[in-house]
This record gives structure tokens, sequence and C-alpha cells, in this order.
């Protein structure tokens, strides 16, 4: 009888090791989605009044794919309805199709976005514009969304009177024949020059605008703040520090030497009133959102 008992207790202890094991990996894979979630589909973010945010004056919000926790990222009502909110900048993502023309896209597939897995810069812009968009902030109210061009997006904000933050995805090696000058020149078009800012994670895309225009302004975009940052922006020339918050927050020493030598930094994706108020205080120039308004 000892022996059974022993034995169900062996097996009842290996039974219960079994299942922490289970939940444990359920919950760090929980936590993952969680992530990806609120880092790809930005209408998930909880909004909060940024006026509220101590030393929010000093600081220029960027709407991060348009009030995309209103409206599908990307598209042309999300920036519609960025505006109406007061924004100032808005910031969008672009990629080239394989014939050349610029769409806001953030991801290199419109599976997220269509349910369709091509990829943008391998189809044509006819084919990029056949598939619609079904997925987004309050999808229902806009039943006939397609994928826009990077000129629809600036005729808006002319309109709007919004200064576009304009991402450059399409990276310089993978698409060797990437029309980067069309980028400055439609924003001379509608007379947006002035006041646009091309961001990339690709410096070698920012150096490619920068040997076009020299006047134009330009951001780097990075993850971590470190003296390759300050060098990069400073061989391109009137260039910001578009960095992740969490970094910024970890590093206030190199934020000041920002400060000092008056480089302008934009933190993203910065959702949470907490980190706001925490960056505000450092002093920061932009701060990028999906939730603040």
């Amino acid at each position: 009888m000892i022996k059974r008992i022993k034995a169900f207790s062996k097996a009842k202890k290996i039974t219960l090791a079994a299942i922490a094991v289970v939940l444990c990996a359920a919950i760090v894979f929980g936590g993952i989605i969680i992530h990806r979630r609120s880092a790809y589909f930005c209408q998930y973010a909880k909004p909060f009044a940024f006026s509220e945010v101590e030393g929010s004056e000093a600081v220029t919000l960027v709407a991060h794919r348009g009030a995309a926790v209103d409206a599908p990222e990307n598209t042309l009502p999300a920036y519609e309805i960025a505006a109406k909110k007061g924004y100032r900048f808005a910031e969008t993502d672009i990629r080239a199709t394989a014939d050349g023309t610029w769409v806001l896209s953030h991801d290199n597939s419109l599976k997220r976005m269509t349910g369709f897995s091509g990829k943008v810069e391998s189809m044509r812009l006819e084919e990029v514009r056949a598939h619609k968009i079904t997925e987004g902030a309050n999808i229902k109210d806009y039943p006939d969304l397609y994928t826009p061009t990077y000129e629809e997006f600036l005729l808006l904000c002319k309109e709007k009177k919004l200064n576009p933050v304009i991402e450059i995805k399409t990276e310089p090696l993978a698409q060797p024949a990437v029309p980067y000058r069309s980028i400055v020149d439609l924003l001379a078009q509608y007379g947006l020059l002035e006041t646009a800012v091309i961001i990339s994670f690709h410096a070698g895309a920012l150096q490619s605008i920068r040997d076009y225009n020299k006047a134009v302004k330009l951001q780097y975009l990075v993850k971590e703040l470190d003296e390759e940052v300050f060098t990069t922006a400073d061989k391109l020339g009137n260039c910001g520090i578009d960095c992740a918050y969490e970094a910024l927050l970890r590093h206030p020493d190199l934020v000041e030497v920002a400060k000092s030598a008056h480089i302008p930094l934009n933190a993203w994706t910065v959702d949470s009133p907490q980190a706001a108020q925490e960056l505000c205080a450092l002093g920061v120039d932009f701060i990028t959102t999906n939730a603040a308004y």
C-alpha cells in the first residue's frame, strides 16, 4: 500500500510539473502574442489625454500611422481623423511597388491588413490595389478601403494641413532601383518639402535622400541610442534621431548630449501616460503615439 501511495504521489508530482510547464509556456506565448498585437495593431492602444501630461505643451505629437485607434492604420480615413483631433504631424510607412510607385504599408506583406500574402515590393500597383483592406480599427465602418498611394497621402496632408513624417521601409540593397528622388519631388510638388520629415531605419535610404536634397529634414530611426547613432546623424546633416522611447529613458545622459547639440529627438511609440510624462521631463521634441490625443 505504501509503495502504491508513493508511486501515486510521484505520478501526481510529475503531472503537476507538466501542467506547470504548460501554463508557463502559455503565459510566455500569450505575452508574445499580446506584445506583437500591441506593436503591430495600433487600434488596441488605450487613449489618454496628452494635455494632462506635465510638460506636454513643449512637445509635438506625431500620429503613428494616423489615428489608428479610430480607423485602419495607414489609410486616408485614419489621417483625416488625426487632423480633426488636432495633430500637426502624421507618420506613415511607404514601400515601393515593383513598378516604382510608393504606397502606404507598414509590413512587407499585405497579409495582416488584407488577408493576401503578396509582398508589396514584388507587386505592381494595380495588384496591390486589387486587395481590399479587411483589418483595422472600426473596419466595419470602412467597407471599401484599399492601400493608398504616397501621393494620395500627401494630397490629404496638404488639404488638412498635416505635416508628413514619412518612414521609408524599402531597403536600398533589396531594391537598388528604388525611386527615392520621387519622395522628395512629390513633397515639393505639394508644397510640403519645408515641413516634412523623412525617417528610416536604413541609413543608406536617408543618405540617398540627402544626396538628392540638402535641405529636407531627416530623422534616423533607431532602437538604441549610442555614439554610432550620433555619428550617423551628424554625417547626414539636418538629421534628428527617432528612437525607441525605452532607450531614451535608459540613457538620459545621451538625451542631454542630443539636446546640447541641438539634435531633435523623437520618441516612438509612446502609449503610456507615465512614459509620456518621463519623456516630457527629459525634454524630447516629438512623441510618436497611437494613444495620446
